[in-house]
């Protein structure tokens, strides 16, 4: 029985609101921070107060879009694919920390144009159990014996953004055709419906930032992102790799993660201080409200 209180909200979610508003407001964010470090240090060996829950892994840079609110409408990523030996590396890291977060197999191309993609979900299922595989996609490619294929496999979720604000064919059969069991393995959104943002100031037609926000962004906080070469950049807004924290081709995820450079990067942005960054200081994102509870500056 789920246990909630007078305005309906469970008591769990009410119990850790409470906490985290004591840890940011009081002299025991230092004991969380210390807490925190203690237990990453312990769980994945890793010495800092935060740890990443997602992992995304640019496996192919190549997309069949050019959506007027991404950077592909105007420019290219460098054409390639990341080096099988190179994923294997990644995944075999995660293994190690027996990873439990989501990892996803996307930057700005699209993941579907990898033939290589249902090896690589069964690889990471099979090596990391406990992980989320998801795949963002666009969904022009998908059919519903691929879906299928990839559900057999160990995919957890496909998230597909219909660019078209329109239910194309090859959905509407999946939909129509998958069991209830399957259709849980599947999201259907709609662009008109995402919260946009203009990518670190790339898309102007969303937005200009004259001045850098003062509002603390989670995204360093919580994720790695990995191009294709094995760079590790700032964010996922990071189109031209202007900020690289290191290669995770020569260097371990967690040594790349503890790097100076990336935990000066979360201590600003923690603090809402966008200015550490040119990336940052024209970045339009705003976290949810539930997220910007969680941060504790440290």
């Amino acid at each position: 029985m789920l246990l909630v209180d007078t305005n309906g909200k469970p008591l769990k979610e009410r119990a850790w609101e409470s906490y985290y508003r004591l840890a940011r407001t009081t002299g025991f964010g230092a004991v969380h921070n210390r807490l925190r470090r203690a237990y990453h240090s312990m769980r994945f060996g890793v010495d800092s107060c935060f740890m990443f829950r997602a992992v995304e892994l640019e496996v192919n840079s190549m997309c069949n879009r050019k959506c007027s609110y991404c950077p592909n409408v105007t420019d290219k990523r460098p054409l390639g694919y990341m080096e099988e030996a190179l994923f294997e590396k990644i995944i075999q890291e995660l293994a190690e920390i027996d990873f439990s977060g989501r990892v996803s197999y996307h930057f700005y191309g699209e993941p579907l144009l990898d033939k290589r993609l249902p090896h690589m979900v069964e690889y990471t299922k099979k090596h990391v159990p406990n992980s989320d595989t998801e795949i963002y996609s666009n969904g022009d490619f998908l059919t519903l014996d691929l879906f299928r294929d990839y559900i057999r496999r160990g995919l957890d979720l496909f998230l597909i953004t219909q660019h078209d604000n329109l239910m194309p064919d090859n959905l509407q059969h999946i939909l129509d055709n998958a069991t209830p069991a399957e259709k849980k393995h599947i999201v259907i959104r709609f662009v008109k419906d995402r919260y946009l943002i203009n990518r670190s100031g790339l898309i102007t037609t969303l937005g200009t930032v004259v001045e850098p926000l003062k509002t603390p962004c989670d995204w360093p906080l919580t994720s790695m992102v990995i191009t294709m070469n094995g760079n590790v950049v700032l964010c996922c807004n990071d189109y031209y790799e202007t900020e690289v924290i290191g290669n995770v081709a020569d260097t371990s995820l967690r040594d790349v993660w503890t790097d100076p450079r990336f935990d000066q990067f979360r201590r600003a942005l923690a603090k809402g201080d966008r200015t550490v960054s040119k990336l940052c200081h024209e970045c339009d994102y705003v976290p949810t409200q539930r997220h910007m509870d969680r941060i504790v500056t440290y």
